[in-house]
C-alpha cells in the first residue's frame, strides 16, 4: 500500500457523515421545526386568536412548516448519499446512512400510527 492510498482512506469522506448525521436527524428536525414555529405563532399571535394555548391553534403553519424541514432534510440526505455513492461506487458504503435512515422512517410511521390510536380512544 503506498502513501497516497492510505492518506486517502483516513481523509474523512464528508458527504458520508453529512448522510448519516441527516439520517440520524429526519424525524428530530421536523420535530423541532414544528417546535419554533408553535413558538413563534404562540409569541406573535399574527391572527389575533383568544387561546393559543388550544391543541389546534395555528396547526397548518405548524404543519406545512415541518413537512418543508422534513422534504429538504429528505433531499439533502439523497443528495449526499448519491454523492458518496458516485465516488465509492460501493453499496456497502452507504449501508448504515441507508439502514439509520429507514430506522427513522419506520419510528415515525410507528409514532403516527400510535397518535392516532390515542386520539381515537380519547386520550
Amino acid at each position: 500500500m503506498n502513501e497516497t492510498s492510505s492518506r486517502a482512506e483516513l481523509q474523512p469522506n464528508r458527504p458520508h457523515t453529512i448522510a448519516i448525521i441527516l439520517a440520524s436527524l429526519l424525524i428530530a428536525i421536523p420535530m423541532l421545526t414544528g417546535q419554533v414555529v408553535k413558538l413563534i405563532m404562540d409569541s406573535t399571535n399574527p391572527s389575533g386568536l383568544e387561546d393559543v394555548s388550544a391543541g389546534l391553534a395555528y396547526l397548518s403553519e405548524i404543519l406545512v412548516w415541518s413537512l418543508v424541514a422534513l422534504v429538504v432534510t429528505v433531499i439533502a440526505f439523497l443528495v449526499a448519499i448519491t454523492i458518496h455513492f458516485r465516488r465509492t461506487r460501493s453499496f456497502r458504503s452507504i449501508a448504515l446512512p441507508v439502514t439509520i435512515a429507514l430506522i427513522q422512517l419506520v419510528i415515525g410511521v410507528v409514532m403516527i400510527i400510535l397518535t392516532r390510536a390515542i386520539t381515537d380512544i380519547g386520550g
